[in-house]
C-alpha cells in the first residue's frame, strides 16, 4: 500500500528556506558506498516518491538548512532515490522493505545497515533522529543484527521493536503482542515497555485497561508526569477520533469514558474538557455558546499548539452552531496560519456540500 508519514508536528510546521544545505551527489548506491568507504564516511540515503507532500517538505525545507549542511557533508555521502522511478529507486525500495515516505536509510562503506526510519521530522530534530545511527541502543541496523542471532531479552526486544515500528516496513503487531504476552504484570510496568501502553493500546483495549487499573504503580515507577502524559494522549485521540467521525459514539458512551477520565486525576491536561465540550455540542447539537465562552476562557491556560490541535478537529464539526462572529473569533485565536488555512478550506467544502444543486 502506498502511503506517506507525515508527523503530528508537522501539522503547526512554518519554516524558513535556508540554503548551503545537504550535499545530494548523482551517485548509484554502489558508487555512494565506494566513495563513503574511501572518504571514510557513511552513506546517507533519502527514499521520495514524488507524490509524497512530506518528501517535497524536506527536500524544500529541512535539507537545504545551513544546519543540516554542517552535519551531513563531513560524515555522509548523500544520495536521493526515487521509489517509483528508472532502476535504482525501485531496486533500493526493494532491497530494504521500504513501504512508506519518505524513509530515511544509514548505510556503511560496506553497505550495511545501521540506521533506517521513516517519516519526516522538522527542523533540526532531523539530526538527532539520525544521530541515533550511531547509538547501539537506538540503531535499527545494529539492534536487528543482535535479535536475529537471538538475543531477546526485554531490553534488547523493546528497543529492536520500537526501532522496527519507526522503518514502517512491517506489521508489527504480532511481534508486539508476542513480546508483551511473554512477561509477567510485573515485568510490564517498566520504562522499556512503557512503548507497549503508549503507542499500542487504544482507549478501552485490554491493554489500556491494565495502565488504567495499575496506574498508581506505574506513577511511582514511572513519574507521574511521564504516566499522566501517555494517558492525555488517550483522551485526546478518543474525543478527536469522534470529533473528526473516525468513530461513532452516543453520549452514554462518553459520559462513561468521561467518568474513567475524571478518576484518573490527571495533571496537566487543561485541554480535555475543551474536548468533552465539544464532544458534547457535536452529539446533542446543543451548547454552542457555552462551548464558545468556554474556548475563550481557556486559551490563556493551554499551549498555542495545544489549542491549535484541538480546534483543528473541533471548528469543523461544531462551527454549524455558532454564529459568524462567534466563528471569525474562534479563528483568530488560531497561531499558525497554516492550520487556520486548513480549517477554513474544511469549512468551505462543507458550506459548498450544504448548498442546494
Amino acid at each position: 500500500m502506498k502511503k506517506f508519514i507525515l508527523t503530528l508536528a508537522m501539522v503547526f510546521a512554518s519554516i524558513a528556506l535556508f540554503a548551503q544545505g545537504i550535499d545530494f551527489q548523482d551517485l548509484t548506491l554502489q558508487q555512494a558506498c565506494a566513495k563513503a568507504k574511501a572518504e571514510n564516511k557513511f552513506v546517507f540515503i533519502d527514499c521520495y516518491t514524488d507524490w509524497c507532500g512530506p518528501c517535497r517538505m524536506m527536500s524544500d525545507q529541512i535539507f537545504p538548512m545551513k544546519e543540516m549542511g554542517d552535519y551531513f557533508n563531513p560524515k555522509f555521502v548523500s544520495i536521493k532515490a526515487n521509489a517509483e522511478k528508472g532502476e535504482e529507486g525501485p531496486a533500493i525500495k526493494e532491497q530494504f522493505g521500504i513501504k512508506a515516505y519518505p524513509t530515511f536509510v544509514i548505510l556503511d562503506g560496506d553497505g550495511n545497515l545501521i540506521h533506517m526510519f521513516a517519516g519526516g521530522v522538522l527542523s533540526l530534530a532531523f539530526i538527532d533522529k539520525v544521530e541515533e545511527s550511531f547509538n547501539p541502543e537506538l540503531a535499527f541496523g545494529q539492534l536487528q543484527k543482535r535479535y536475529n542471532a537471538g538475543e531477546h531479552n526485554k531490553k534488547l526486544t523493546a528497543s529492536y521493536l520500537k526501532a522496527l515500528q519507526n522503518t514502517y516496513t512491517t506489521n508489527i503487531t504480532p511481534l508486539i503482542e508476542e513480546f508483551a504476552n511473554s512477561l509477567s504484570p510485573e515485568e510490564l510496568i517498566c520504562d522499556e515497555c512503557l512503548f507497549l501502553f503508549d503507542e499500542h493500546a487504544r482507549l478501552g483495549s485490554p491493554r489500556e485497561k491494565f495502565l488504567t487499573e495499575n496506574v498508581e504503580k506505574f506513577r511511582n515507577t514511572l513519574g507521574r508526569e511521564k504516566i499522566d502524559q501517555v494517558l492525555k494522549k488517550k483522551y485526546e485521540a478518543y474525543y478527536s477520533s469522534i470529533l473528526g467521525r473516525q468513530i461513532t459514539a452516543t453520549t452514554d458512551d462518553v459520559q462513561q469514558v468521561n467518568k474513567q477520565l475524571e478518576a484518573l486525576n490527571l495533571n496537566n491536561a487543561n485541554n480535555l474538557p475543551l474536548y468533552q465540550t465539544a464532544v458534547s455540542t457535536y452529539l446533542t447539537k446543543e451548547g454552542g455558546d457555552k462551548l464558545f465562552e468556554m474556548i475563550k476562557s481557556t486559551s490563556g491556560n493551554i499551549t498555542k499548539d495545544e489549542m491549535d490541535l484541538f480546534l483543528y478537529f473541533a471548528v469543523p464539526s461544531v462551527n454549524e452552531f455558532w454564529t459568524p462572529e462567534q466563528s471569525d473569533q474562534i479563528l483568530a485565536l488560531i497561531s499558525r496560519d497554516d492550520i487556520r488555512a486548513r480549517i477554513t478550506n474544511t469549512l468551505n467544502r462543507q458550506k459548498q456540500a450544504s448548498q442546494p444543486k
